[in-house]
């Protein structure tokens, strides 16, 4: 008896650890999409990063958590920068760590955090001073004649292993300290790049440039020769496919052309640069989950897309160098873009090339963003950055859009994650230079277009204008007809907005519709036979815990799918046809 007890003791032992590691957050794949899991259920980051310094102080961020809170977040992106967690080499401190998790826990957040290592974009402001100022030790990246650059030079053993060492123990703080997994993705680094130069032209990196490529890649490139990406597929075609020999002669001196600024571009040196900014990111991956298996995603300052150099740093995870990172970094779950360009649907499709997840962990705060980029793209995250910035008290109106548009999510969040990877659910974006797009789901086809600020008090003077010069005319002509109003939302002046939603279909003929600034016209899509189409039902109302709470039946003139620039809306509509 007492050996079944003891038994059935480690039995239950075994269980309770399986149980708490199956609870660690991961990232879950099927066919149609990856969902973030949390706590076994799917998670989308409603969330903001912090300015780079917020959590620098524990007193500064005192007031932080609940802001966030009260603005409608459910995920915080906050740092954590090595020069304050071992300010001396091998003594860490993690009481600011702490005290970001249990600030974010008290408010029912969670957190990724970002590791601010040797890099900080192309510098090393975040590396402690026994790191910085230590060159010998920790060697810079050179230029060709020399000169040292502010990053560390990837090809140092010394930098490596210093940098690693202090993640790997972060982890290990991570993993013993944060029993509730607040904290469920890292990012490694922040816009990592080389500025200054095409590549490192220090000892050891010249070593590694007059080295084979290495093998790793030479096989990734027999095995996606179909797919890679044009410059890249170019510049190894041109010398011939070859599968062994250095970089130079496996890509060529390198293709030479023009970037949009005008620059020339040397493009095997840069190729380089992003396979070892992709190789150093992969030990962090792999090493760090080792001990606390968390997902990792890297993030890339986007200034165009497929164009090259468009990014802060040379060798950053922007599309023309994916192929380098899918061969160097496989053990990074996803690449992500900082996505401060207007054209969020364009960095969207190149950053979903061969399934990556959408993630936007820096952005704009416009609310016709995150709308789109979870309707649309199944986003695991969005994130405008500076949301610190955000005063619950004092918002502007932008400000309010946006905390309103994650508050109509959080009120809807259920049904948002029961659709996600679902061709039911749809978003929706418009903005200067894309006035209209067409989205078909099910049986009907919505026409999207801008909804237009519109100016009474100008249409009002200007028809008095108007009127009284028709007078003048009419005095004139002796005639005493009244001079013709103008028709409001056919004359007067317009505005161009910006404009976002969701569409979720519940049924053949029903839908809710969020969001704000947009218009759509619903008809039968092609293909599908009917001789009339309308709606049977327009509802105004909001969401309330995954429910509709209805308003107005619209009807008459005011049934229509119609949405107000300035504030976000909610409708159940109905539809028929025959």
């Amino acid at each position: 008896m007492k050996r079944k007890s003891i038994v059935l003791m480690i039995l239950f032992l075994i269980l309770a650890g399986s149980s708490t590691f199956a609870q660690i957050p991961y990232l879950g794949k099927d066919s149609n999409s990856t969902k973030l899991m949390v706590d076994g259920k799917p998670f989308v980051m409603l969330s903001g990063e912090l300015h780079n310094s917020t959590c620098s102080s524990e007193e500064y961020m005192k007031d932080v958590w609940a802001d966030m809170a009260a603005v409608n977040l459910n995920s915080v992106i906050a740092t954590v920068s090595w020069e304050l967690i071992e300010p001396v080499e091998g003594q860490f401190d993690f009481s600011l760590v702490d005290a970001v998790i249990e600030g974010a826990k008290e408010e029912n957040l969670k957190l990724a955090l970002i590791w601010f290592g040797t890099f900080k974009n192309p510098f090393n402001t975040y590396a402690p001073s026994w790191v910085k100022t230590n060159p010998k030790r920790f060697p810079r990246s050179q230029t060709p004649n020399g000169t040292d650059l502010e990053l560390p030079s990837l090809f140092s053993e010394n930098v490596l292993e210093a940098d690693l060492n202090a993640y790997t123990e972060l982890m290990k703080h991570i993993r013993e300290t944060d029993t509730d997994h607040t904290v469920i993705m890292m990012q490694i680094g922040n816009e990592p790049g080389l500025r200054g130069a095409a590549r490192d032209y220090s000892k050891e990196a010249e070593k590694a440039w007059d080295s084979d490529v290495p093998e790793q890649l030479i096989s990734y490139l027999k095995e996606n020769k179909a797919t890679l990406q044009p410059d890249l597929a170019q510049a190894w075609d041109e010398n011939g496919n070859k599968t062994e020999g250095t970089w130079n002669e496996v890509f060529g001196k390198s293709i030479t052309k023009k970037d949009e600024s005008g620059k020339i571009v040397n493009f095997t040196e840069h190729i380089f640069t992003a396979y070892s900014f992709a190789k150093y990111l992969d030990l962090f991956s792999v090493e760090g989950k080792k001990i606390h298996p968390l997902p990792t995603f890297v993030n890339a300052s986007v200034f165009g897309i497929n164009s090259r150099g468009a990014s802060l740093g040379n060798g950053c995870s922007i599309p023309e160098f994916f192929d380098m990172y899918a061969a160097g970094a496989p053990n990074l779950d996803v690449l992500t873009p900082n996505s401060y360009m207007l054209q969020l649907d364009q960095i969207c499709e190149a950053f979903s090339w061969k399934g990556n997840p959408i993630l936007i962990p820096e952005s704009g705060a416009v609310a016709a963003r995150p709308l789109y980029a979870i309707g649309e793209w199944d986003a695991l995250c969005f994130s405008p950055f500076g949301i610190d910035d955000f005063d619950p008290e004092n918002l502007s109106a932008e400000q309010k859009l946006y905390a309103d548009a994650y508050g109509a999510m959080q009120e809807m969040y259920g049904l948002i994650t029961a659709n996600l990877g679902s061709d039911k659910m749809r978003g929706v974006f418009i903005y200067p230079g894309k006035e209209a797009e067409v989205l078909e789901i099910g049986d009907y086809k919505f026409t999207i277009s801008p909804r237009r600020g519109f100016d009474i008090g100008a249409v009002m003077g200007a028809a008095g204008e108007q009127a009284e010069r028709n007078r003048n005319d009419d005095e004139d002509e002796g005639n005493d007809a009244p001079a013709p109003m103008p028709m409001f939302g056919n004359q007067g002046p317009q505005q161009p907005v910006m404009g976002g939603g969701i569409i979720i279909q519940t049924s053949n003929d029903d839908f809710y519709i969020v969001g704000y600034g947009f218009n759509a016209d619903i008809t039968v899509k092609d293909g599908i036979k009917a001789k009339f189409c309308d709606f049977d039902q327009v509802w105004e109302g909001k969401f309330e815990n995954d429910q509709f709470i209805p308003g107005r039946l619209l009807n008459g003139d005011e049934q229509n799918v119609f949405f107000d620039s300035s504030s976000i809306g909610a409708l159940k509509v109905k539809m028929y046809h025959y």
